[in-house]
């Protein structure tokens, strides 16, 4: 058993102080026959009382006010549910494509004259209390796909709500109700009217899942995590009251850099090749800004050496589909050849070595923070599956293909990475290289290669952006979110 795990035996919120929370805005995300509603902005209050967060508590105070600390995590899921026909008719009639995106944070306690005594600080400094804020349900972009996809354009709904959660450590609860109505076509009913309902969790280590248990739920609904990870919910280390004051009046200090020098850069290394019918994909993981850059504010001067804070880092990743359709005679047919991926990296600013005072600035360049990517990797997307201990053989019907090869050709999609410095965009630029050979099916598919560029760099405001440079990679990507 883990230290935090023996923690949780002990710290956690009763059943009577179910903690204070911002239910969010409702939000309807389609018209149309079938509608979808979600939310956003849900989250725990980012004060609460101590009593909120552990029982029993440790402490003589039990209202001591904890508010948010530094620590954060953000995180994203793609949802997807799929409802089928019945008998003869069991293809996909219902497909909707979601994401689910909130942050994990710390609580620490509140400073000030009713704030905690250093030793009290030191005993909550062992607790595990974090928090869930920003969390909203929203339509996934498909690209080149409708979402939700409804075939035969038949009534019905599906609608969530969130509520905390207060057995065990606080969380939320996130519930469904799915309708559709019965749908009869050409005399055949391919569809009968049903009502369902399930729930999910959110848990502040950042796990989405199916409440354990929910037969319909799991053969239903599949979860995919895109950024983001399942983490331990470390305290921040006890600080003095003292200590607490001086950090609440300390000021990022700003080096702004006029000339830059980039260090050194470690290769990427190649990913396990995915193989699926013929379809070998190629990524890399491992790629990644240089650790260390040297900045200076006049051409002349010797400079000083900053570093990629990646403690300061946030993780992030960006969903990429590549698509071909196939071609007979002219013609334009379904697709034959799609795979999904995932390009995932930690987005780090940079500080100046610390100097004889132990004084670090972050470096900016022409206004703007300098920042790199560190921990990039590109690789086939590992799609959630349903287990089928639990949804049975034909739950898996429900599953999506990471990879799919209609014509089951020969095919090769490789990428490889490089650091770039790029005048008038913001920091460093990771170009991403790819090429892609199908061999064609007689009769079916044409023999093509293409190849192009993208590249990964942050906008003005300091947020990751893939940019596709050229035709090719514009008729066969889709960035998604």
């Amino acid at each position: 058993m883990t230290a935090e795990a023996g923690l949780a035996m002990t710290a956690l919120n009763t059943t009577l102080n179910v903690i204070n929370f911002v239910q969010g805005q409702v939000k309807g995300l389609t018209e149309g026959a079938f509608r979808v509603n979600g939310f956003s902005g849900a989250g725990f209050e980012a004060e609460v009382p101590l009593d909120q967060l552990v029982e029993p508590v440790p402490v003589a105070n039990a209202q001591l006010p904890m508010i948010r600390g530094s620590q954060s995590r953000q995180h994203v899921y793609w949802l997807r549910y799929v409802r089928r026909g019945i008998g003869a008719t069991d293809k996909k009639r219902v497909a909707v494509d979601l994401l689910v995106r909130f942050t994990t944070f710390d609580y620490v306690p509140k400073g000030g004259g009713n704030g905690p005594t250093d030793r009290e600080r030191k005993i909550l400094s062992k607790y595990p209390c974090w928090g869930i804020a920003n969390v909203s349900i929203s339509l996934m972009p498909t690209g080149r796909g409708r979402n939700p996809f409804n075939k035969f354009n038949e009534n019905g709904s599906l609608d969530f709500t969130i509520t905390a959660g207060s057995d065990g450590l606080p969380h939320f609860r996130i519930e469904y109700r799915v309708q559709h109505g019965a749908k009869t076509l050409m005399g055949t009913t391919i569809a009968l009217n049903h009502n369902d309902v399930g729930a999910f969790l959110i848990h502040s280590n950042g796990s989405f899942e199916i409440v354990p248990g929910e037969g319909r739920t799991d053969k239903h609904f599949r979860i995919t995590q895109l950024s983001g990870s399942v983490h331990n919910r470390p305290s921040a280390p006890p600080l003095t009251a003292a200590q607490a004051q001086q950090n609440g009046n300390a000021r990022i200090a700003v080096y702004k850099a006029k000339y830059l020098k980039p260090g050194d850069i470690s290769p990427a290394l190649a990913a396990d090749e995915y193989e699926h019918k013929g379809m070998k994909v190629q990524g890399f993981t491992g790629m990644g800004s240089p650790e260390k850059i040297t900045v200076s504010r006049k051409r002349i001067s010797a400079g000083h050496v900053a570093t990629a804070a990646e403690d300061q880092g946030h993780e992030s990743a960006i969903r990429l589909e590549y698509l071909r359709n196939g071609s007979v005679l002219g013609r334009r047919v379904r697709t034959k050849i799609r795979a999904l991926l995932l390009l995932r990296f930690t987005v780090v600013p940079y500080l100046t070595d610390p100097d004889a005072h132990q004084k670090r600035e972050v470096v900016y360049v022409d206004g703007v923070r300098y920042t790199g990517f560190r921990n990039v990797s590109l690789t086939v997307l590992e799609v959630g599956k349903g287990d089928p201990t639990v949804v049975g053989n034909g739950g898996r019907n429900y599953d999506v293909s990471a990879v799919k090869n209609r014509h089951e050709e020969e095919s090769v999609l490789h990428f490889a990475p490089f650091v770039e410095e790029i005048d008038g965009q913001v920091g460093s630029q990771i170009r991403i290289d790819w090429f892609a050979e199908h061999d064609g099916a007689a009769l079916r598919s044409r023999q093509h290669s293409n190849q192009g560029q993208m590249r990964l760099g942050v906008n003005q405001s300091g947020s990751p952006v893939l940019r596709l440079l050229d035709t090719d990679s514009n008729n066969y990507f889709t960035v998604i979110g």
